[in-house]
């Protein structure tokens, strides 16, 4: 072989092993591995608490979904049992934070008079969330704030905590 077919077969040889070693194992939930990512779809049950004693409030709780997208962006359907206002989809961020496990996120909804249809402001809800070893359960500490149509925070802010499970196609 000649000087310049060797290089040309190690070249070759070089980029193959490089692709290979450098190609990231794509998997798909079946089962196998835990998922160790947020992204998915989540079915939630929220649980509101008073924020300074902790004292859970059954009576208010409610189921919700979440859709967390790989690019970090979220998308959520939550409508609790009091209903005095409609409130629009609500969109946010989610962000990794430690590991594997430990997540924070944020949402925000618009609100609407139910009888008028008027804008009455925004909500918005965020905390912190523990994906469970199997990558299929979820635990969130939150928080929710109320805003008026000008922009203004209501003074009292809501606290909850809440679990979910992650929605699979084969099961």
């Amino acid at each position: 072989m000649t000087r310049i077919n060797r290089k040309f077969t190690y070249s070759i040889v070089a980029m193959v092993i490089a692709l290979a070693i450098s190609s990231p194992a794509v998997t798909a939930q079946n089962g196998d591995e835990p998922e160790r990512s947020l992204a998915g779809v989540w079915q939630s049950r929220i649980l509101p608490h008073n924020c300074t004693t902790g004292v859970p409030i059954p009576t208010a709780a409610f189921e919700s979904l979440f859709t967390f997208n790989s690019d970090g962006t979220m998308s959520a359907w939550v409508q609790n049992a009091v209903v005095t206002v409609t409130r629009g989809p609500a969109h946010g961020l989610w962000r990794r934070d430690r590991g594997w496990s430990e997540y924070s996120f944020k949402i925000v909804h618009m609100r609407y008079n139910l009888t008028t249809g008027a804008f009455n402001g925004k909500q918005e809800s965020g905390g912190t969330l523990a994906l469970s070893d199997t990558g299929d359960e979820f635990t969130t500490e939150g928080w929710t704030q109320q805003f008026d149509a000008a922009g203004n925070p209501f003074p009292q802010q809501g606290c909850s905590t809440s679990v979910g499970t992650r929605f699979k196609l084969d099961e």
